[in-house]
């Protein structure tokens, strides 16, 4: 009998105890914190004095196409012709400022290329600011098959500059609360990226944010900090505030890449419009125009990604979807023209 006792601690010890290691070491991250929103210089020209500058945002994908976030693993070349396709498309526009959001810094999901450096250096950046959001020695997800697991993951957001970055911030925003102790362990931080530009000599604050995309109610307290984060810059500075905020006024329902069906009753884009330093490079009776919309990618029905400003030091020229782009993402950028008041 106490063999039997034995042997039956061992066939549920081990494995248990396995499981707790192998959840403490998953969820740790590979990269120095103090490391999590660095600035990087290239070898690339001064930009010239300009009258005006092109600002983009664009929700990248990681350069997966429309495979982002499903079960699917995608070939290393497919990520290979999105990055090309991708590059091609903002040279057209020749960016010299752009936020990206989930974009890898080396991930064994885009085939362990640091996507911040190779955009920047092929776009003629003279440097670039991140901010990890994502730090994992192993995510599990998606959670089936397990071929699909993402693994080491090293992710977040970037901005690139052909201006120098004086100074970047990365604030992590409220997490959604009403989850377990293992999502919350894998779950990827919400951030507001805050970088201070020199742009011929005077400073222009661009902060670049991904909010929420399946808590409604998390999402708008979201919305609130970042709107009031940017309009504390106002107050002082000309401000961009880009990104992807996950809202649109004309989806009240929508379908994630894992089948689950979430709703819209707030749409807490709505908070943005209640600002009165920052008003929206589109027209809000232009949102619904499907001309304007950034997603999917295929066929794009919803605008999900958008650029405020401050009118008060900031004149817009001109604002553009960039469908050269393509299937790149499962995201079009945002394109403004912009001159400093």
């Amino acid at each position: 009998m106490k063999l039997f006792l034995k042997l039956l601690g061992l066939l549920v010890g081990v494995p248990t105890v396995a499981t707790v290691l192998f959840f403490f070491w998953a969820s740790a991250g590979t990269a120095d914190k103090q490391t999590y929103a660095d600035t990087f210089e290239y070898d690339a020209p001064s930009a010239s004095q300009q009258d005006s500058y092109t600002i983009v945002s664009y929700n990248i994908g990681y350069l997966s196409g429309l495979a982002n976030n499903t079960t699917v693993r995608p070939e290393q070349s497919l990520f290979t012709a999105n990055q090309e396709k991708a590059i091609a498309a903002l040279q057209a526009v020749k960016p010299d400022i752009v936020g990206f959001q989930e974009i890898d810094m080396g991930a064994k999901r885009s085939y362990g290329v640091n996507q911040v450096d190779v955009l920047a250096k092929a776009l003629g950046m003279r440097g670039s600011a991140i901010a990890v959001n994502w730090d994992k020695n192993y995510l599990p997800f998606p959670y089936w098959p397990i071929s699909a697991h993402f693994g080491k993951i090293l992710s977040g957001q970037a901005i690139i500059s052909r201006y120098p970055i004086e100074k970047n911030n990365r604030i992590v925003l409220e997490r959604v609360a009403d989850k377990n102790f293992v999502f919350k362990a894998f779950y990827l931080d919400r951030l507001a990226q805050v970088a201070q530009l020199d742009i011929d000599g005077k400073t222009l604050v661009v902060i670049s944010v991904h909010l929420e995309a399946f808590d409604e109610e998390t999402r708008v307290r979201q919305t609130q900090f970042v709107r009031s984060l940017a309009e504390d810059y106002a107050k002082t500075n000309p401000v961009i505030l880009m990104g992807d905020f996950n809202s649109a006024l004309d989806r009240p329902t929508f379908v994630s890449a894992q089948g689950d069906t979430y709703t819209e009753t707030k749409f807490s884009i709505k908070e943005m419009l209640a600002s009165d330093l920052l008003t929206s490079a589109i027209p809000q009776e232009n949102w619904s125009d499907k001309s304007n919309a950034t997603f999917p990618a295929d066929q794009p029905e919803y605008k999900l990604d958008y650029l405020f400003y401050t009118p008060s030091s900031i004149e817009v020229m001109n604002t553009q979807v960039v469908t050269q782009a393509d299937q790149s993402s499962d995201h079009l950028p945002l394109m403004m023209r912009f001159r400093l008041k």
